[in-house]
């Protein structure tokens, strides 16, 4: 298995900013896993709460060509679901979002390095709700965890064997041109046929998801309109029965 090299902390600010200042002399393939997280982020700065919970990063530094990054977003939300499906129905909330109903359970951040228009390091993170039992207030209504969701604790070691393992798996498929983390990101999306509020930073408008592209990105029809997002261009919110956009 690739994600093989494991570094385990005690604590960490955060495992994705670990490996941003240290790639330089880790293996290719490194795993950082922090059993406590202070600092860490999700999408768009914002903060990711970490309690008894997984926390996890690891390091790619093979040549990825850059417009193939968008699809590697795929291969750790799939791995993500993956190993989450067989304690939880639950489903994946593009572009970095696995949810149980519409709570988070998990979140996702990739973060690159990049030199001269190559690609030098990707990270991805991963933090799972796994063991908590409550949340700040300002997050009881979005967030719950597998241990609240399934009415028992769950082995958090056991849980990030699996991870790994999904994410070698789908991470093969994605280097050999396969399309099974495309299937698994479309099957399993929570907003295709959804109706949204999406911000691309300058108006937010209503549209409706259509699909989740095997390019990463998402297709959606505003009015008329069909048009093609990246995750770095949108902001997405879904409205709920009984909500105005």
């Amino acid at each position: 298995m690739r994600f093989a090299h494991e570094l385990v902390f005690a604590s960490l600010p955060s495992t994705n900013l670990f490996l941003k200042e240290n790639f330089k002399s880790l293996p290719n393939y490194a795993v950082v896993h922090a059993k406590e997280q202070t600092a860490g982020r999700g999408r768009l700065g914002r903060k990711w709460f970490s309690g008894d919970d997984l926390a996890l990063s690891v390091l790619i530094k093979d040549a990825l060509p850059l417009d193939e990054l968008p699809k590697t977003a795929l291969v750790a939300a799939a791995a993500a679901w993956k190993t989450i499906h067989p304690l939880l129905p639950v489903a994946i909330k593009w572009p970095n979002d696995i949810v149980n109903g519409d709570k988070k359970i998990a979140g996702i951040l990739s973060e690159t390095v990049i030199d001269s228009q190559k690609l030098v390091a990707l990270i991805i993170g991963f933090g799972i709700n796994v063991n908590t039992l409550e949340f700040p207030a300002e997050l009881t209504e979005k967030a719950t965890s597998l241990a609240l969701a399934t009415g028992k604790r769950q082995d958090i070691d056991s849980l990030k064997q699996a991870l790994l393992e999904n994410l070698d798996h789908y991470f093969r498929d994605f280097l050999e041109g396969g399309n099974e983390f495309i299937e698994i990101a479309h099957a399993h999306s929570s907003l295709i046929g959804k109706e949204v509020i999406f911000d691309d930073f300058k108006t937010r408008r209503r549209a409706k998801v259509l699909d989740i592209l095997g390019n990463g990105n998402i297709l959606l029809e505003i009015g008329e309109e069909r048009r093609e997002y990246s995750s770095g261009e949108i902001t997405l919110k879904e409205i709920y029965r009984g909500e105005h956009a």
